[in-house]
């Protein structure tokens, strides 16, 4: 029975061992299949996570174009305003000076108006005293004659 246990024996550790070989290889075929799925993660992340950089550079890029254009905007608004209330500045001024001369032109022609009037007063009171004179006269001449 020794003989016979003996084969056995070495057919099972033979069976045994082609069992782990067998283990073995398909560990392997596990292990390198987990490590190809854990390098195509990686590349799919690293991918994703350029992606997704690029993106980003992207959007800083546009948003910064429309932080420039917005700035360029204002400063154009503000250069505008300060232009307009210029302008406007001037406007009244030019205003200020057309008013301030058409008053002193009525101004003199008021004065020369009432110098005018004054020396047609003056005249009249004098042709009137004349006639007031003269009609004292006459008066004076038909009182003295009757």
């Amino acid at each position: 029975m020794p003989s016979e246990t003996q084969p056995d024996a070495l057919l099972q550790a033979h069976a045994e061992i082609r069992d782990l070989r067998a283990a073995i290889t398909q560990m392997r075929t596990t292990l390198d299949n987990l490590n190809l799925e854990k390098q195509q993660a990686l590349q799919q992340s690293a991918s994703a996570a350029s992606l997704e950089a690029a993106q980003l550079r992207e959007t800083i890029s546009a948003m910064r174009e429309q932080m420039e254009n917005l700035r360029h905007e204002k400063q154009s608004a503000l250069q505008q305003a300060s232009a307009d209330t210029q302008n406007n500045a001037q406007q009244f001024i030019a205003t200020i000076r057309n008013l301030r001369d058409e008053m002193e032109n009525l101004r003199e022609s008021h004065n020369t108006e009432l110098q005018e009037v004054r020396r047609a007063a003056r005249d009249e009171h004098r042709l009137l005293e004349e006639t007031i004179a003269l009609l004292r006269e006459q008066l004076e001449a038909c009182h003295g004659r009757t």
